[in-house]
C-alpha cells in the first residue's frame, strides 16, 4: 500500500512538472552500435526504442535500440526463465525500454535490455483521473485533483528529504500531516466553520492515531525491517529510522479516510444546529452520532479491505506456505499490516465522537448559521 501511495505521488509530481520529455519514433539510420562517452558512468542506465529484433532458436536474442539522444547501440534481450523456460518478458518492435549498460570484459561496454518506460501510460492514467474529475465533479472536482497533487509533492518534496536527512519521521510526518490537511479540508471544502471544526477533529483523531502506532509498535515489539523495502534502506539510508518511518506511513496512510468521516460530522451537526436551535448540546451530539455511526461501518471496511487488497500477493505467499495462522501472524510483515489496519480503524473510530463533540460545542444553539454559498457542500454531506 505505502510504495503503490508513493508511486502514485511521482506521478502526480511529474505531471505538475510537464510530463516527460517525447521521445523519437523516426527509423534509425543504419549503421554499427555505439557506446557510452568516455565521461559516462561505468554503470547507469539509458531509454530508448526498440527498433529491431533478432532472436534464436531458444528465445534469446538482440534487439537494436534509439536512445533518446539518437544514438543506436545492440543490447542483449533477457534469456529464458531458467525454471520456467518462458521467455520473460517478451519485448516487441516499437517498445520503449530500460537499458543497463556496464563494463564488457573485453573492455568496451555491454547492454541488456532490462525493463519497459510505464511513465507515458501511468501519466495518461493521472490525465484521465483529472478530466473524469473535473467533468463529474466540475470545479470541485478540480480543486481536489490540485489539492491531492500538493499534498503528494509535500511528501516527496519535504517529509521524504526530512526523513532521509535522519528527522525523526514522526515528528516530520505529524507536521506535514498539518499541511496537508489545510490543502485537502481547506481548498477543497473552503474555509468556514464546519471545515474548521472538520480540521480541528481530523488533527486530534491523528493525534491518537500517532500514539497508539507508538504504543502497540513498542509492544509488539515491531523493528521496521519486515520488507525487502525496509532492508534496501537500512543498506543504503542509515540515517533514516525505520520504526519512524513505519509509524509515518500510517499516520499518512489513515488520513485520507479521516478527513472524509470529519468533514461528514462537522456539516451534519451544523445543519441539526441550525434546523432545530433548540436542541440541547446532548442531544445535538446524540443526533450527529447516529448519523456518525453508519458513516464509521463503511469507512472502516473500506479502510481493512484496502490494506487487505494491497498486501493480497503476500496473504497467497503464505498461504502456499507451511506456516499456520497463528505463525504466519506473528511474522513481522504481517504483524507491521495488522497494527497499521487496527490502529489506523481505530483512530478513524475515534475521529467520529471528537469530531461530533467539537462540532456540538461550536454550532449548538444554531451558532454560526449557514451562509448560501456553504448550504451546498453542507446539504449535500447532511444527506
Amino acid at each position: 500500500m505505502r510504495s503503490r501511495i508513493l508511486a502514485l505521488a511521482y506521478l502526480l509530481f511529474l505531471a505538475l512538472a510537464g510530463g516527460v520529455q517525447a521521445q523519437s519514433d523516426g527509423e534509425p539510420q543504419p549503421g554499427p552500435a555505439t557506446v557510452e562517452a568516455e565521461s559516462a558512468p561505468a554503470l547507469g542506465y539509458l531509454e530508448g526504442t526498440i527498433r529491431r529484433i533478432a532472436r534464436d532458436a531458444t528465445g534469446s536474442g538482440t534487439a537494436l535500440v534509439e536512445t533518446r539522444d539518437g544514438r543506436v547501440l545492440e543490447a542483449t534481450l533477457p534469456g529464458p526463465d531458467p525454471f520456467t523456460g518462458e521467455v520473460l518478458p517478451p519485448f516487441e518492435v516499437g517498445d520503449r525500454v530500460e537499458v543497463y549498460f556496464s563494463p564488457d570484459p573485453r573492455g568496451g561496454t555491454s547492454y541488456v535490455v532490462v525493463d519497459w518506460i510505464r511513465r507515458p501510460a501511468l501519466l495518461l492514467l493521472v490525465a484521465t483521473f483529472l478530466v473524469v474529475s473535473v467533468l463529474v465533479a466540475r470545479l470541485k472536482g478540480l480543486r481536489a485533483f490540485l489539492a491531492t497533487a500538493s499534498s503528494l509533492a509535500l511528501i516527496i518534496l519535504v517529509i521524504i528529504p526530512a526523513i532521509v536527512s535522519g528527522q525523526n519521521a514522526v515528528l516530520v510526518s505529524l507536521l506535514g500531516v498539518g499541511g496537508i490537511l489545510f490543502l485537502a479540508i481547506y481548498f477543497v471544502h473552503g474555509v468556514n466553520w464546519s471545515t474548521t471544526a472538520a480540521l480541528a477533529g481530523t488533527f486530534l483523531a491523528t493525534i491518537v492515531t500517532m500514539l497508539l502506532g507508538i504504543l502497540f509498535s513498542n509492544l509488539t515489539h515491531l523493528t521496521g525491517l519486515g520488507s525487502e523495502d525496509a532492508a534496501m534502506i537500512a543498506a543504503s539510508l542509515p540515517a533514516v529510522e525505520l520504526r519512524g518511518l513505519m509509524l509515518a506511513g500510517l499516520l499518512i496512510g489513515a488520513l485520507g479516510a479521516l478527513t472524509d468521516i470529519t468533514i461528514v460530522q462537522a456539516s451534519v451537526v451544523r445543519e441539526l444546529a441550525h434546523a432545530d436551535p433548540e436542541l440541547s448540546s446532548m442531544g445535538l451530539y446524540r443526533r450527529g452520532m447516529n448519523v456518525g455511526l453508519d458513516h464509521i461501518g463503511s469507512l472502516v471496511n473500506t479502510l481493512v479491505l484496502a490494506y487487505t487488497g494491497a498486501a493480497l500477493p503476500l496473504l497467497v505467499l503464505l498461504g502456499q506456505g507451511e506456516l499456520g495462522f497463528a505463525r504466519a501472524v506473528n511474522v513481522e510483515l504481517i504483524a507491521a499490516e495488522v497494527v497499521h489496519t487496527l490502529v489506523g480503524s481505530i483512530g478513524l473510530i475515534l475521529a467520529v465522537p471528537v469530531t461530533t463533540l467539537i462540532a456540538t460545542l461550536m454550532f449548538r444553539g444554531g451558532r454560526f448559521p449557514i451562509e448560501a454559498g456553504e448550504r451546498t457542500h453542507t446539504h449535500h454531506h447532511a444527506h
